[in-house]
């Protein structure tokens, strides 16, 4: 397992809880949202001279500074475009011709729920999610004649992590936060069977159809009701 971030300490700690289960593992400082740090740690960096071909990539970096737009700073917003949205053009860009190559790999996407029903207070987050989701659906339709080569999205709910700290929903115990285990155990599942779209929880799939069906002004009348409206009003994100 190959681990990229920003952040030494953090990765040298998930290194080390990975290896600690029997598996190899390496880590290296890059910004996902830096084009040239991704081409050139893809290209100059030990990752290929210690473990080989990277045939899955796992695209899970993502930011959120969870304000409205006129509050949000120019390059806060620049920054969540840069890493949530064209981080994923330039890794898949790095990996992808040696997949096809290889006619072996897999590219996977750590989503949002909030790429297809946004809130209010998070306009950066929910718009680079929409554009993720946008990236991800073109590129999974155009490896359709690329045999061995599959892709997968996730989109889960609201996951109890630090990144969403203080946002509060109107009814937990219905819409209860998922836990990361198990985003994570799905997403590996989901990759096994090569399904290429994955909704968590499946509840997900009827606000889909709700927003296929009903006028706007439903939408917003539901939006009020289960706390989605104002359930940033109290986000703290990470500390």
């Amino acid at each position: 397992i190959i681990l990229w971030g920003r952040t030494e300490k953090c990765l040298k700690e998930t290194t080390e809880e990975i290896k600690m289960m029997g598996t190899e593992c390496h880590y290296f400082i890059c910004d996902v949202g830096n084009r040239e740090e991704v081409y050139r740690q893809a290209k100059a960096s030990l990752v290929f001279l210690q473990v080989g071909d990277i045939t899955i990539l796992v695209n899970n970096a993502a930011v959120v500074h969870g304000k409205s737009l006129m509050d949000s700073d120019d390059d806060a917003l620049l920054k969540s475009q840069h890493i949530n949205t064209l981080g994923q053009f330039w890794t898949t860009k790095a990996f992808l011709p040696r997949m096809l190559e290889l006619q072996n790999g897999h590219i996977v996407c750590l989503n949002s729920v909030l790429a297809l029903s946004a809130i209010p207070g998070a306009i950066d987050y929910c718009t680079s999610k929409a554009s993720s989701f946008a990236f991800m659906e073109s590129l999974t339709l155009g490896l359709l004649d690329c045999p061995g080569v599959n892709a997968t999205t996730v989109l889960p709910f609201h996951t109890s992590t630090e990144m969403f700290q203080g946002m509060r929903i109107r009814f937990p115990n219905l819409f209860p936060p998922l836990k990361p285990e198990t985003v994570a155990r799905r997403t590996v599942e989901a990759v096994q069977k090569n399904q290429a779209f994955l909704l968590l929880p499946w509840t997900m799939r009827v606000l889909v159809i709700l927003k296929s069906i009903l006028p706007q002004a439903a939408l917003e009348e539901i939006h009020k009701f289960s706390g989605s409206y104002t359930c940033m009003n109290t986000f703290k994100g990470r500390t």
